[in-house]
């Protein structure tokens, strides 16, 4: 699923950090392109950085949208779910570079099966599986499936 795609990682300090999700995708051989841990609970109502929504225009641009996939690590079913839909649909808080851009980019989060199927199995283990403990992984993979099915075209 992941092959000849361009990773971009959104991880979460509250959630599973980029680091984490890279080694997973990295042992499993995928090219990330762009890696960062973000503080969703820092921001203002949960709304995606301006400095990483412009990142990702930028990536978009550069590789084309139809060979990116993001991979999340949010902790929360609401930042992710603001994340995953500024990402594919635009920036529905009207404030930060995605406005009114659609990129139609799929999202995932690292707990999703199709993501752990492209995983090294002891690498995601030792690095994510622990946070399955405490993470409502049931609902964030819900919702942000959900995101996928309605705005990601690739």
């Amino acid at each position: 699923m992941l092959e000849n795609k361009k990773i971009i990682i959104i991880g979460d300090k509250d959630g599973i950090p980029s680091p984490a999700i890279e080694a997973c995708l990295k042992a499993a051989g995928a090219e990330v392109v762009f890696a960062i841990t973000a503080c969703f609970t820092c921001s203002l109502a949960g709304a995606m950085d301006i400095e990483n929504q412009q990142k990702i225009k930028d990536l978009a641009y550069k590789y084309g949208e139809e060979k990116l996939v993001v991979i999340l690590g949010g902790g929360d079913v609401e930042t992710c779910s603001i994340t995953a839909e500024t990402i594919s649909a635009g920036d529905a808080t009207e404030v930060g570079p995605l406005t009114g851009i659609t990129l139609k980019i799929p999202v995932y989060h690292v707990f999703e099966q199709e993501i752990r199927n492209e995983c090294d199995e002891s690498v995601y283990e030792e690095r994510c599986a622990i946070m399955e403990m405490v993470l409502d992984v049931e609902k964030i993979v819900n919702e942000i499936k959900s995101i996928r099915l309605q705005y990601a075209q690739y």
